[in-house]
């Protein structure tokens, strides 16, 4: 039906204008739904982007309640999204951490702008940095409607950068030391390119060059040697080109700081190669050996002086080796021998020689019969016989020393026709000051500071020494009063693994017996009346070196079984404490006590005896060890004499034999003591020993009560010079003393009994 007072056509307009309509809703519903599915595409999309990131996202109202979280936001609150999804901040995470979220939210809140900073936050029970940026979330009107997040876990990345920075810090350590090594070294350091130009340089180098440090960077070698610079170019170019290290070149030029004096420098050259192989620069190493040089030619005059002195010498001099093969012959011998240089030298020294020099050599000296040679030195006044070239026997005198030279053991005969004596006297001291001169010169066997000998029992006692001193094992010393027992531990300490550790001293000997525990293992506060504070103990504080117990025989019974403990557990309480304390400590005790005699008596524990005994090392006394005594003499003369500003240089034979005779009972102190007064009598450069031994001294050995080993000792030896120190046969000592001859020798030993030469 048509609507009346409407045309058809007005009516067929109205429908046309629906259909048009219809089309456009139908169109707009159409690309509606075509939206609708790009955005829930976008919107899928982004979900699984958000989703997919391994960075916490989420989204939050005005009153900081979650409304969306994706799953690393999960992780990093440890909980599941409908755990998170509605709560805040303040239930979610402790209240320190939430406080500083809500107080970070707001500011963002206020201010309308992004802010990103570094929150700490906990991760299953580990705080975690995290760096987070915040954004306000509006609404289509643009009002505020909440906060949207992003937070990454950068925890491994600060600690990678805190890593980072303190390997650059100990870098820059690395490299201020490497710096001050380099500018404090001893010799010159510097480095060149390869035009040869200063790069680098330490004040040693630039101090021979006579220039700052400053002023050498830039500058070519020509321009600061340039007297000697073509021969270091061609060498610093052969380097750069062979890529090879040029070593211990030596030089010589004016110093630069004055002109008339010549420097000799010791150079090396290392080349200094890039990645790709080549040389890109050279470090060159140089040391002023000019003093070095200066010594050299000392030593070599000397040489000469020497040389000169022995042809002078009115005595005849001839050295030969453990064969007897002539290797000096010097002009005085060829007079007494009657024998030119030339004939003599490389031949053996046997046809100069008696019989009975021959039977003398071969006890002191050289030959087969001397299996284990050692240093000696002999004096013989008289009654030798020397047999001339020309056969004539005629008498002499003579000294024979054997000492080390350049690996070889080489004997020294002094020898003096005696019917020319009184007009060489002169002569011959010089030349016994020289030989002593070469016999100190001779690298010792043994170095140990103070420790002075080169007798077979001084070297038996080292050689245990070294033996023992490179374990942990613990050493018993056992020698008499003064013979240097503390010297003897000190040089076991620095000579093992613990020399860089402590090493402990306690005179057991020195300290009140009540006080003895308190010293060796400490006590605590109170523990007795004066015990005001805690107190170490002497074995806590060798706790990783060594300690010395000195005069061990004198320590109390009941403390030695805390010893015993502290032994064998390396534990110990302090005195007055319950607290057990280990230790790792190496014990070296030392006694002139026979402690086999003391345990028989029972005044020493077995047990500690025998834990102590496990490497003991006897100290001769000074007078089984008489070669040492002039060696020892003439250290405690130069000693003495450099402390008070003398120069001893020389000490008269007939004093040395006096000491060598003495039978020392305080041993190396008492020797030690005696030269001191010597070099404080001493007015000139011999050493003057007054009146020694006194006479008093004498009378009260004869009044006082004597040990039975020097009644017997005295009593041998009685014999013994009544029988020429003949032992044995029908008028022998040892026929005299109704004791075997074997008997005799073997006491003779043990008491050090020895004819003095």
């Amino acid at each position: 039906m048509t609507e009346p007072g409407k045309s058809r056509n007005e009516h067929l307009a109205e429908l046309e204008s629906l259909r048009a309509r219809v089309l456009e809703l139908e169109e707009a519903a159409a690309k509606r739904k075509h939206a609708e599915e790009n955005l829930h595409e976008t919107n899928s999309l982004l979900s699984g982007v958000i989703e997919g990131t391994t960075d916490a996202v989420f989204v939050k109202d005005l009153q900081g309640r979650y409304l969306m979280i994706n799953t690393a936001g999960e992780r990093v609150i440890g909980r599941t999204h409908e755990e998170v999804i509605g709560k805040n901040d303040i239930e979610l995470f402790p209240h320190e951490t939430a406080s500083h979220i809500v107080a970070d939210d707001r500011r963002i809140l206020d201010g309308g702008k992004p802010q990103t900073f570094e929150t700490l936050i906990p991760v299953r029970g580990t705080l975690r940095t995290f760096l987070s940026t915040k954004t306000v979330y509006r609404n289509h009107q643009g009002a505020v409607i909440g906060l949207i997040g992003i937070s990454r876990d950068i925890t491994e990345r600060k600690q990678a950068e805190k890593a980072h920075q303190e390997m650059e810090a100990r870098a820059r350590e690395q490299f201020a030391e490497l710096n001050h090594i380099y500018n404090t070294a001893p010799v010159g350091l510097c480095l060149l390119d390869t035009n040869l130009r200063i790069l680098r340089i330490n004040e040693q180098l630039a101090a021979m060059g006579g220039l700052s440090v400053a002023d050498h960077i830039g500058r070519s070698i020509r321009e600061i040697v340039p007297e000697i610079a073509k021969k270091v170019e061609s060498v610093c170019y052969a380097v750069i080109e062979t890529g090879e290290p040029a070593l211990n070149l030596e030089r010589r030029t004016s110093r630069p700081t004055d002109p008339d004096v010549e420097m000799t420098g010791l150079m090396s050259l290392y080349p200094l190669r890039s990645s790709d192989g080549s040389v890109r620069a050279l470090s060159v190493v140089v040391q002023d050996i000019t003093e070095l040089k200066w010594a050299e030619e000392a030593y070599r005059e000397s040489e000469e002086r020497f040389s000169r002195i022995l042809e002078s010498a009115m005595d005849a001099i001839v050295t030969i080796d453990e064969r007897h093969i002539i290797q000096v012959f010097n002009a005085a011998a060829t007079d007494v021998f009657r024998c030119k240089v030339h004939e003599a030298i490389g031949q053996p020294f046997d046809r100069f020689m008696s019989t009975a020099f021959r039977e003398l050599l071969a006890k002191y000296g050289p030959g087969p019969e001397q299996s284990d040679p050692k240093k000696r030195h002999v004096w013989v006044p008289d009654g030798l016989k020397a047999i001339r070239a020309d056969g004539e026997e005629f008498p002499a005198e003579a000294t024979i020393s054997q000492f080390q030279a350049a690996g070889r053991t080489l004997f020294t005969i002094i020898l003096r026709d005696v019917n020319e004596r009184k007009r060489a006297d002169a002569e011959l001291r010089k030349l016994e000051l020289e030989n002593l001169y070469l016999q100190e010169a001779a690298q010792p066997e043994f170095d140990f500071g103070e420790m002075v000998g080169s007798s077979k029992a001084f070297k038996n006692a080292m050689v245990s020494v070294e033996k023992v001193a490179a374990t942990d094992s613990t050493v018993l010393l056992i020698g008499d009063t003064g013979t240097g027992k503390e010297l003897i531990a000190r040089a076991v300490h620095n000579l093992s693994g613990r020399k860089r550790d402590i090493l402990i001293t306690v005179s057991c000997a020195a300290l009140p017996g009540g006080l003895i525990e308190s010293e060796f293992f400490g006590h605590e506060k109170g523990a007795f009346t004066g015990a005001l504070t805690r107190r170490t103990g002497r074995f806590e504080m060798a706790d990783g070196g060594t300690i010395f117990l000195d005069e061990i025989g004198d320590l109390p019974l009941d403390l030695q079984a805390k010893l015993l403990r502290v032994l064998q557990e390396g534990e110990f309480e302090r005195v007055g404490g319950a607290e057990t304390l280990k230790v790792d400590v190496r014990v070296i005790a030392a006694t002139h006590r026979n402690l086999t005699e003391a345990v028989e008596n029972g005044s020493f524990r077995a047990d500690l005896f025998y834990r102590l005994n496990v490497f003991p090392i006897r100290i001769p006394p000074l007078r089984d060890r008489r070669d040492d005594i002039p060696r020892l003499a003439r250290y405690f003369a130069m000693k003495y004499g450099m402390k008070m500003g003398k120069q001893i240089k020389s000490i008269p034979e007939s004093t040395l034999n006096a000491l060598s005779a003495y039978d020392w009972p305080g041993n190396v102190r008492e020797l030690q003591n005696v030269i001191e007064r010597a070099v404080i009598l001493s007015t000139g450069p011999r050493l003057e020993i007054g009146e020694w031994p006194p006479a008093q001294t004498a009378r009260n050995e004869d009044a006082g009560i004597l040990t039975l080993d020097e009644q017997e000792r005295r009593h041998i030896r009685k014999a013994l010079e009544q029988t020429n120190w003949q032992v044995s046969g029908p008028d022998g000592a040892a026929e005299i003393l109704d004791m075997k001859p074997t008997t005799l020798n073997a006491r003779m030993k043990k008491l050090g009994i020895r004819r003095k030469s």
